[in-house]
């Protein structure tokens, strides 16, 4: 899939996503691990594909965690014995130089309530070595369980501008040898599929789909 090949593998690579220098300069902060694990929030209010676990894994890399000393953490299939499981897990050191370790819990809204509280307690209590992402779709998602939205920082990711996407997708199918047939606009493509504003809807099906939509817009051009 077109989307996973190019999936932002460095900061340079993220579309439209101011947030990403804050991220960025925030890995430099002498707060990091300064004495206790840290853990972060990456969400948005409902679009998805917009780059947050993307972004969570290119933040444990610059760390100092390399791809066997992270973890990334299904809620949807998650049940308080997983938590369990992971709170004991997280006792063991990274395999790189660092030692460090990184948990992505994606699409965290999905814990049920008693997740819920029991991640509050890993929280409270990471070891100095551990770093742990959120990523969310949902803003409130937390607001049941008192307290867990204060352990985190935040970073709230923004709907990327449809210009931009639209040059980036014309990128990939110049990279990739798509035929551009005549006529085809690429800002036009993505405001059909997402609207002007991109609101909740998925970038990468923008990505996955527009072989597709080339092929078919050329067939009807030439019909």
């Amino acid at each position: 899939m077109l989307s996973e090949r190019y999936r932002p593998k460095a900061w340079e690579s993220f579309i439209g996503q101011p947030i990403i220098d804050e991220i960025r300069e925030a890995c430099n902060d002498d707060w990091l691990f300064d004495g206790c694990g840290e853990r972060c929030l990456f969400e948005s209010d409902g679009i998805a594909g917009c780059g947050k676990t993307s972004a969570a894994y290119v933040t444990a890399k610059h760390l100092g965690c390399d791809d066997f000393s992270i973890e990334r953490i299904d809620s949807r299939a998650c049940t308080v014995a997983d938590l369990r499981d992971l709170s004991s897990r997280m006792m063991q050191f990274g395999w790189g130089n660092s030692a460090k370790r990184c948990y992505i819990i994606d699409e965290i809204q999905h814990l049920n309530r008693d997740c819920q509280r029991m991640l509050l307690g890993i929280l409270e209590n990471l070891p100095s070595h551990v770093f742990v992402v959120g990523t969310t779709t949902s803003v409130t998602w937390a607001e049941d369980v008192d307290g867990l939205f204060s352990r985190w920082r935040r970073f709230r990711f923004r709907k990327p501008s449809a210009p931009a996407i639209a040059e980036y997708l014309e990128r990939i199918a110049i990279e990739v040898g798509l035929p551009i047939p005549d006529g085809f606009k690429f800002l036009a493509y993505v405001q059909g599929r997402c609207g002007v504003d991109l609101r909740g809807n998925n970038i990468r099906d923008c990505i996955d789909q527009l072989p597709d939509t080339l092929r078919r817009y050329n067939t009807k051009q030439a019909a």
